[in-house]
């Protein structure tokens, strides 16, 4: 986490780097924002099929930021594991939609701290503009998820889908021509897989697009070389980003 908090840019520049599955960090401007950092195995408990494929890059005691957002309701995404063991509940300010927010209070955070920003609401924190984007719920149970695009004080700005079924609305809803795109690829339990992914995209026309969601269990995966495939049928091979974990892609 040192050296990616130390890492130098310049004030036209944002980073991202990828902790796996639908979790990222983000910087721009001196400002940390995480993203569904899913970095215990929580999903595994009781349901072994579901254990993580490596070690969590990061340790979540060591994870911080500045505004932590949470897409929804899954353990892959609201993770106990992390949340619980995270250091600065004090200091962070939680972005969830309604229903995942009040999980928050349980594992120690502070409801002054917990700022509610569900699908068609609008906020900005510590100059961060944070839209909640519409998402076709992969599940009864998680019916508030929520995308986000956010945007800092020096435009760069970035738009994750969290995990959505794919859809004509979902298009029409979506933000048009975003910086950078996350978007899920695993073709399974409601996401998109590799081609509907690559609909989607082509449909928003991202500056790049970067596909999530298909790496951290064997029952949930999918090869995210498919996905660039189907991106350069529709000539986006260049949009097409396929991130290491936590090696930084930049851009201005």
């Amino acid at each position: 986490m040192r050296s990616i908090l130390e890492h130098t840019l310049s004030p036209a520049e944002a980073a991202i780097w990828w902790l796996g599955q639908a979790g990222y960090i983000i910087r721009s401007l001196d400002l940390t924002v995480v993203i569904d950092p899913y970095l215990s195995d929580s999903a595994a408990n009781g349901a072994q099929e579901f254990s993580r494929l490596y070690p969590a890059p990061i340790q979540p005691e060591d994870l911080m930021a500045d505004i932590y957002i949470i897409t929804h309701d899954h353990l892959d995404h609201l993770d106990p594991g992390t949340l619980s063991e995270y250091q600065y509940k004090q200091d962070t300010w939680f972005v969830a939609p309604s229903q995942a927010a009040k999980k928050l209070i349980p594992l120690g955070i502070p409801e002054s701290r917990i700022v509610i920003i569900s699908v068609g609401e609008s906020k900005t924190i510590e100059g961060l503009e944070i839209n909640g984007i519409f998402t076709l719920p992969t599940g009864p149970d998680v019916l508030d998820t929520t995308g986000y695009h956010i945007r800092f004080a020096n435009g760069r700005n970035i738009y994750h889908t969290s995990d959505t079924q794919f859809h004509p609305l979902l298009v029409a809803a979506a933000p048009q021509k975003p910086e950078v795109m996350m978007v899920p690829v695993n073709g399974k339990w409601g996401n998109p897989g590799p081609e509907q992914a690559a609909e989607l995209s082509y449909a928003l026309q991202p500056k790049f697009v970067m596909p999530n969601h298909y790496d951290m269990m064997a029952l949930n995966a999918e090869n995210p070389e498919v996905f660039k495939w189907f991106c350069a049928r529709k000539n986006m091979q260049e949009q097409c980003i396929i991130p290491e974990r936590m090696q930084p892609f930049i851009w201005s």
